[in-house]
């Protein structure tokens, strides 16, 4: 809170500067421009008073600058105080107002009382009312000024602070939808193992291989919420290769990425590894009637993940939970939707490339 408010004071003294500067210029102007009108009228009586000479005009500009520099130093320093203490914003504004207005005309008495030493001069005590006026006035523009720039700054300060608020809540809840793909992959490749360790031994400690340099994968990647289309398609074809050892020759997978998008497209973490394992486990499979799983690029910006369609006999109690999770994965990080598209022969995801 003391950070925010010092920031905020800064900023003000710097307005403080240029308001001031600006209203002794626009003073010394008006008053150039009644002189000059005034060169223009006919020659005065002698011994009647003169336009304002450069001097005076140099005079009342630095007083004017000097004088809205003081306001804007009085409300700031006012402005600092009474956020200190604890009452509610309009009853702490109505206060800071009034004190504002009043130390305005003791400091206008002030200088009156001054000036008058200096300068003598009986008919100036009767024009009081017209500079305690313009003091007001020109309080009442610091004032304006003052509380729409903490406005602007507030607001800023606000937009800023809910947009992070959304950013940390949008990646909490990616990671949430990242880690709830992993133990279903987990529990399938444990059942896989099992059943290779009691029928083929052999080919177990293959699996096992593949298993652990894949998991090693996924912690490295862990933390990362995208990766380049070059790393997930190694976790992917780690996967297939995995799966290898247990349906042998039962299906296969062909790759159609160009080289140069390796390194510069990005993906979510485990979407093409996702997709993979969808269709392994949605479609029916057998050495004679092989399953084929296409990752290509579509050429408008999407990679398709495409298999020819063998829906399994059985009922498939499967909520499409994958793809759900996967769909939001991309709204969250990119706000964007992936396409799915669904023919008698061939089930298609496309996935939108990410880029950094």
């Amino acid at each position: 809170m003391i950070e925010k408010q010092n920031y905020y004071i800064k900023e003000l003294i710097i307005v403080a500067f240029i308001t001031s500067i600006l209203f002794g210029g626009f003073g010394a102007l008006n008053t150039i421009v009644a002189s000059n009108l005034m060169s223009f009228r006919p020659p005065r009586p002698e011994g009647s008073p003169l336009g304002m000479r450069p001097m005076g005009q140099i005079y009342n500009s630095l007083v004017m600058v000097g004088l809205m520099f003081t306001l804007w130093v009085m409300n700031i320093a006012l402005y600092a105080r009474f956020q200190k203490f604890a009452a509610r914003e309009n009853v702490k504004q109505i206060v800071r107002y009034s004190v504002s207005y009043v130390a305005t005309f003791v400091l206008i008495s002030l200088y009156f009382v001054a000036i008058t030493q200096i300068i003598p001069n009986p008919r100036y005590g009767r024009a009081f009312f017209i500079p305690l006026v313009a003091a007001f006035t020109n309080n009442t523009i610091v004032l304006i000024i003052l509380d729409l720039v903490v406005l602007q700054k507030k607001k800023a300060q606000i937009e800023l602070e809910n947009a992070k608020l959304k950013t940390n809540s949008l990646q909490a809840q990616h990671q949430q939808l990242k880690h709830q793909l992993q133990p279903h992959f987990l529990f399938n490749a444990l059942n896989t193992l099992k059943l290779l360790i009691k029928r083929h031994p052999a080919e177990a400690q293959d699996y096992v291989i593949r298993l652990s340099e894949f998991l090693r994968a996924t912690i490295t990647t862990d933390s990362q919420d995208t990766i380049t289309l070059k790393e997930e398609l190694k976790l992917c074809v780690d996967y297939l290769e995995m799966q290898r050892v247990r349906f042998k020759n039962a299906f296969s997978y062909t790759l159609e990425i160009p080289e140069e998008l390796l390194e510069s497209a990005y993906l979510p973490v485990f979407s093409l590894q996702l997709l993979a394992e969808n269709a392994m486990k949605h479609n029916s499979f057998t050495q004679e009637k092989t399953l084929h799983i296409t990752i290509a690029y579509s050429g408008d910006g999407c990679i398709r993940v495409s298999n020819n369609r063998q829906p399994k006999n059985v009922r498939n109690s499967s909520s499409g939970i994958g793809l759900k999770n996967l769909s939001e994965r991309y709204r969250v990080l990119a706000d964007k939707e992936l396409s799915i598209f669904k023919t008698e022969d061939v089930f298609s995801v496309h996935l939108p490339i990410l880029y950094k």
